[in-house]
């Protein structure tokens, strides 16, 4: 009996080990701060701060979101990008993917662009609709100016590519994109550009427009994180992804990757915490 005894308490403190660590890992939210610097960047956009928050798929963290909320305030942001996946298209809760955008909003400006599980979304209007009755700033189809004396910055989007169906039913999805991102961004001028666009795994397209600074998630960080192979699986990247946090340029382009907020299908993260990101601008 004592042997029995001395096994259950070894496998209760396993179990409960283990789900700590879960906990953490899934729960902890990890700021990561990141310096731009361009001489792109207008001399009174120095220090200029923002804040990026991707995929929070209605993540829990604490009541109204509470505990999120007091580390993106902590980084006293100028303007907030939510980079798509607000909600969780398999496990919708849109109340709680509305009120957290409602509460950053009372931090910063917010700025929006879809993510892949809005569009597949079984309502994807309604929820569309109701994200953009919050006030924020849709940078999906809209380019916005943020001007500080004469000077000013742009910051403008894309709509995720599902938006234009599924690959299954439309083959011509990436040529239909390819029009798009041309419509987007054939006005855009000389100002420095902030990009807002869900997918990394569109680099490479997006970095053949003058667009300086993008902010991508949606790969959540690979889901688990090994030393020297790093992130395992991302959406749409496979095995061994590429583009699954951190910095990365091509061209003329800095893309930053967020390992997002929250999980969707697979429903844990391993040596990947999940993250915001905090981006101070100097003007070089």
């Amino acid at each position: 009996m004592k042997k029995w005894s001395k096994l259950s308490a070894g496998g209760l403190g396993f179990l409960i080990a283990v789900s700590r660590f879960l906990w953490v890992q899934n729960k902890d939210i990890y700021t990561r701060e990141v310096t731009y610097e361009s001489p792109k960047i207008p001399k009174s956009f120095n220090n200029f701060k923002i804040t990026q928050v991707s995929d929070f798929h209605n993540t829990y963290y604490g009541r109204g979101g509470k505990h999120l909320l007091k580390k993106v305030k902590d980084t006293t942001p100028d303007i907030i990008l939510v980079t798509g996946d607000l909600i969780d298209r398999r496990t919708p809760n849109e109340a709680r993917g509305i009120k957290m955008l409602k509460n950053l909003m009372e931090i910063a400006p917010c700025y929006y662009v879809t993510g892949n599980h809005e569009v597949f979304y079984k309502n994807f209007l309604g929820i569309y609709e109701k994200i953009l009755n919050t006030g924020v700033y849709n940078a999906s189809i809209h380019d916005f100016k943020i001007t500080r004396g004469k000077e000013a910055i742009t910051i403008t989007g894309i709509h995720d590519l599902r938006v234009l169906g599924d690959l299954e039913t439309n083959p011509s999805i990436f040529s239909d994109y390819d029009k798009m991102l041309e419509d987007r961004f054939k006005n855009l001028n000389d100002n420095f550009t902030v990009l807002l666009a869900h997918r990394p795994e569109e680099f490479e397209r997006y970095s053949k427009y003058p667009v300086d600074l993008i902010f991508s998630g949606h790969a959540h960080g690979g889901q688990i994180r090994l030393p020297v192979v790093k992130g395992l699986y991302a959406p749409d990247q496979g095995i061994l992804p590429t583009y699954t946090e951190g910095t990365h340029t091509l061209n003329d382009s800095t893309l930053l990757v967020s390992r997002g907020l929250g999980n969707s299908r697979f429903p844990w993260r391993v040596f990947n915490k999940p993250e915001i990101i905090s981006v101070t601008l100097k003007s070089k």
